[in-house]
């Protein structure tokens, strides 16, 4: 069999008028119902932020809508954008109000609830330019990756391996071994400046080792799912020491769902309840390591019995709250961001934060005096010269936050028209990917995208480039080296 012999799910057929008026409908139901009721139960929501917050909600519905009637695939990049912005751009800022949260170390909004309802009401802006830009027909990819073959991955895969792994055993022993590399990579002035090559090569092991087995045994798998079970777990296992020590839960989340994606385009399609399932014990998951991120090795206590998840939980402040809002929202920080722009208190920055984030990749000695994110943040959210005065803030701002930072709200309503093009370009190597003519190098390439774009909704330019650095590149190497001549 050859490596473009690999069963893959059949492509979501073409979208309906009637069935896609259908989606809009339920889901504009569905938001408003859920509104109604929540303003019913918590009298705080009866303010007029709830009005584009709802709206918000109205305009991400329909992609959720059609990936629960299976009208899209579980991987298309569209709905998984759709899944987060449900919580992005709906949930999060309505949690802000029932649980009231708020940023704990940060100068506060004068009126938090206006804040919000400013922030809703520039997202919507920004979700029609996204509309606008999805409801165009799917371009042509012009990218195919029709000639990679398995012996190819093999040999250029074994490589990767080979040097990843080394990098990974060069790298701990430089601490005196595993437990000297926990104990640095958790403590308060741990500094990986001039390390970032050896970072991402040493944590790339697992994945790459892990993407060689489904490539060259497809069949095997799908055969004996339960053998596709046992790999998965022991890869978590892998990733947690190669890259989830050093305290960074995306070196072990993301991995994970590109593998799980990887799964669905290589070898089998994946359940919904799966993935929901998969969702579940991931928030779980990050909720035990913010602990470890907190406390180090310490966080070990809470299976040992020795101390409670409510008692590290009050120690470290990581909450339930903290997870979902701070985690995985931005709704504070862009609508506190958007108070400062438009009162005038914020220095734009037009463009230096961005050139700041990729000038991070080059030697310390040659990005001096470059300005950068945390340079613009600081004085945003503390006032023109406190990072001089020697405060740091190193909020993630989101796509949104970031581009108000550097131009203002027309650059946060802007910044929807790219990543638009984005998610429809995506969509479509997804769907290439599924149809007959999907090669194999197409379809590695597909399961890295959606969480791709979830990266770039939520997080910022360095956010990005780290992930497509850790993630992606290793993946187009691997796929482009093996490409018969």
């Amino acid at each position: 069999m050859t490596a473009e012999a690999v069963a893959t799910p059949a492509a979501a057929p073409p979208a309906g008028l009637n069935a896609r008026a259908a989606s809009w409908a339920v889901g504009a139901v569905v938001v408003v119902t859920v509104v109604v009721l929540l303003v019913c139960l918590v009298p705080a929501l009866r303010h007029w932020m709830i009005l584009p917050v709802t709206v918000c909600g109205v305009l991400v519905a329909p992609d959720v809508i059609d990936w629960a009637r299976k009208r899209l695939d579980v991987f298309d990049p569209q709905a998984v954008v759709a899944l987060m912005g449900m919580h992005f751009f709906f949930l999060a800022p309505i949690l802000h109000v029932v649980m009231d949260y708020w940023p704990r170390y940060e100068p506060p909004a004068d009126d938090w609830f206006v804040a919000l309802g400013r922030m809703a009401a520039v997202n919507v802006a920004g979700l029609l330019v996204y509309r606008a830009v999805l409801a165009r027909p799917d371009p042509r990819p012009r990218i195919s990756l029709d000639r990679v073959a398995r012996g190819r991955v093999l040999l250029v895969g074994s490589l990767v391996l080979l040097a990843g792994f080394a990098a990974f055993v060069a790298f701990t022993a430089k601490f005196g071994g595993i437990g000297g590399y926990v104990d640095y990579m958790t403590s308060a002035d741990r500094d990986l400046t001039g390390y970032g090559i050896t970072v991402v090569a040493s944590s790339s092991f697992p994945f790459v080792a892990f993407m060689m087995a489904l490539v060259l045994w497809p069949d095997v798998f799908r055969r004996a799912r339960w053998l596709l079970v046992l790999l998965l777990l022991a890869f978590v296992a892998i990733q947690l020491l190669a890259g989830g020590l050093r305290g960074s839960r995306a070196g072990v989340i993301w991995p994970l769902l590109i593998a799980i994606g990887m799964c669905h385009l290589l070898v089998a399609p994946v359940r919904r309840r799966v993935l929901l399932g998969s969702l579940v014990a991931i928030l779980g998951f990050m909720y035990v390591y913010g602990f470890y991120k907190s406390v180090g090795r310490d966080a070990i206590d809470i299976f040992t019995g020795m101390r409670t998840v409510d008692e590290l939980s009050t120690e470290t402040g990581r909450d339930l709250p903290v997870l979902l809002l701070g985690d995985l929202g931005r709704a504070d920080i862009q609508a506190l961001t958007l108070e400062r722009v438009h009162a005038d208190t914020a220095q734009l920055r037009y463009g230096a934060t961005y050139l700041g984030d990729i000038a991070a990749l080059l030697p310390g000695e040659l990005v001096v005096g470059i300005p950068d994110k945390v340079h613009a943040g600081t004085d945003m959210l503390y006032g023109t010269g406190s990072y001089d005065a020697g405060n740091r803030s190193s909020r993630v701002y989101g796509l949104t936050g970031e581009a108000m930072l550097n131009f203002g709200v027309v650059g946060a309503v802007v910044a929807f028209l790219p990543f638009a093009w984005l998610v429809r370009w995506s969509r479509a190597c997804h769907r290439r990917a599924q149809g007959p003519d999907g090669s194999l190098g197409l379809r590695v390439l597909a399961a890295v995208l959606p969480m791709a774009l979830v990266v770039m909704l939520t997080s910022d330019l360095d956010n990005v480039i780290w992930f497509l650095a850790n993630h992606v590149a290793v993946v187009v190497a691997v796929v482009l080296l093996a490409r018969r001549r």
